[in-house]
């Protein structure tokens, strides 16, 4: 059953990256490159993803570690190349619920500002797991920066 909270806690996270909002739009759409860096857990990163990216379109990935596998789903609701990504966000732990993670990309010289946010969470537990797990999700994102993915 799938439930949609147009309240609730809010998870927002900020990187700065080394990297041209291009890049990083790369990062966040491609598969290919999703399976790089798209990890809640600290150390390798394990994830299978797949993506249809247009308004309308779906996501999957799953992430797992030696202890745990985490499945998420989503449809792209807004893409608008290479500044913002709005997409839903829903699986086990969000308790099903629909949520909303909205990505802007602000260019800043050879840098760009990284802004994440997440909407409708449905408990503070929720909201707590997932502001660990996208702050590390974006650290092996700007670890696949430096390296020059």
């Amino acid at each position: 059953m799938v439930h949609d909270d147009a309240t609730g806690p809010i998870v927002q996270v900020r990187r700065r990256v080394k990297a041209s909002a291009e890049e990083i739009f790369e990062l966040w759409t491609k598969p290919e490159l999703m399976v790089r860096w798209m990890s809640p857990y600290p150390g390798p990163v394990n994830c299978k993803a797949s993506c249809d990216l247009r308004p309308g379109g779906a996501f999957s990935l799953v992430m797992s570690s030696a202890d745990s596998i985490r499945e998420v789903a989503g449809t792209y609701v807004q893409i608008d190349r290479p500044r913002k990504l709005v997409f839903t966000w829903i699986g086990p732990l969000t308790n099903h619920v629909n949520t909303l993670v909205t990505l802007e990309l602000n260019p800043r010289d050879d840098e760009t500002d990284l802004v994440l946010t997440h909407e409708r969470l449905p408990t503070q537990a929720i909201h707590e797991g997932h502001t660990s797990g996208w702050g590390q999700i974006l650290d092996h994102l700007a670890e696949v920066v430096s390296e020059g993915f």
